[in-house]
């Protein structure tokens, strides 16, 4: 009777190992779902979730090594099915939100990188009417290569490198704002500008009064204009020295002085073709020197220089805080104005012109 209980056993053992239930197939997608959201970044992009999700799917493996210790014909994975269930649907949760956060993150360094763009051209196109925007040009160039390789780690959907790009490029472009603040903080002051509107008018006013004729230069603006019985009579585009936006202060500064002035000489020639001498430093530029010089703005041994002129050469010929014109607009200015003519030197005439306007709106 023993041998054939003996198979019986063999036989029923061969039975159940045969209709053992199955591993739950969750537990191999959820052991790909953690992988696919490590690479995704998640323990990055959402580390607390990440480290929940985590927990739920090392207590889920946990109990199916408990199952599977058990003999085959007392496993059930019913359980063990249901806690994997849930680790697939917190993962499927987590994969939404890092991909959200993705695209929030994406979204924003794709519209830094069109304000960048938009900023940089902005004020390379700014910096051409500027003598002093030589140097500004140079952290430009600079910009402008830091902002093709932060594009190219976005295309790459590298987002935090790109993002630490973009805030070294946020640097340089806030660098570049700052220089061409000290520039043209004068030009947008409304009593500096109110000063030189005055002056604009008063001249203007003589002009109409003697019925004489007159200059205005606008050095922003870059615009000679000639006054004759106070109407316009013509006007010129002009060029101005390295420092030409800034006022005049002492020799070899290379800026150009602001103030009413009148012309001394006319020069048929020069060294740079024809001349009007004007008659600077007067007593105003005098005691602006001498009061920069007490306060230690001057350096030592310096003097307050002369020599200031409106020339021909062209607009864009080498001056050192002259004005320059084209040869054929000298050639008629010349003919119109005599020794004696006053000229007046401002910043600008108003606070809306198109220099200011280009940099508010690349801020």
């Amino acid at each position: 009777m023993r041998k054939p209980a003996a198979v019986f056993l063999l036989l029923s053992l061969s039975i159940c190992a045969c209709k053992a239930p199955p591993v739950p197939p969750e537990a191999k997608k959820a052991e790909q779902q953690e992988q696919s959201l490590w690479r995704d970044g998640a323990h990055v992009w959402a580390k607390e979730d990440f480290d929940s999700y985590r927990a739920i799917h090392v207590e889920a493996k946990r109990k199916l090594s408990k199952e599977n210790a058990k003999f085959v014909w007392f496993r059930n994975y019913e359980q063990v099915s249901s806690t994997f269930n849930d680790v697939l649907k917190n993962g499927e949760e987590l994969q939404e939100k890092v991909r959200k956060l993705k695209e929030i993150k994406s979204e924003s360094i794709a519209a830094q990188l069109k304000d960048f763009e938009r900023s940089i051209t902005g004020f390379l196109r700014l910096t051409l009417f500027m003598n002093e925007g030589r140097p500004i040009r140079l952290i430009l160039t600079k910009a402008e290569l830091m902002l093709k390789e932060a594009r190219l780690l976005y295309q790459r959907e590298d987002l935090d490198k790109a993002e630490e790009k973009l805030e070294s490029l946020s640097v340089s472009v806030k660098d570049v704002e700052d220089m061409i603040l000290l520039v043209l903080d004068r030009y947008s002051d409304p009593v500096q500008v109110t000063k030189w509107r005055k002056w604009a008018r008063d001249t203007i006013l003589e002009s109409r009064n003697k019925n004489i004729a007159v200059v205005i230069v606008s050095k922003i603006d870059r615009k000679l204009s000639l006054y004759k019985g106070g109407k316009l009579l013509s006007s010129y585009e002009i060029g101005l020295g390295h420092n030409g936006l800034d006022d005049k202060l002492y020799a070899a500064d290379q800026a150009t002085p602001e103030g009413r002035y009148r012309i001394t000489d006319k020069l048929p020639s020069s060294n740079y073709y024809k001349a009007l001498l004007i008659d600077y430093p007067n007593e105003e530029d005098k005691r602006k020197f001498d009061q920069a010089r007490s306060q230690g703005h001057i350096p030592p041994g310096v003097r307050i220089g002369g020599l200031i002129e409106i020339h021909g050469g062209g607009k864009h010929s080498m001056t050192y805080g002259c004005i320059s014109l084209e040869n054929k607009d000298m050639d008629a200015l010349f003919r119109l104005v005599e020794a004696g003519t006053p000229v007046t030197i401002v910043g600008a005439i108003n606070d809306m012109n198109e220099i200011l306007m280009m940099f508010k709106g690349k801020r």
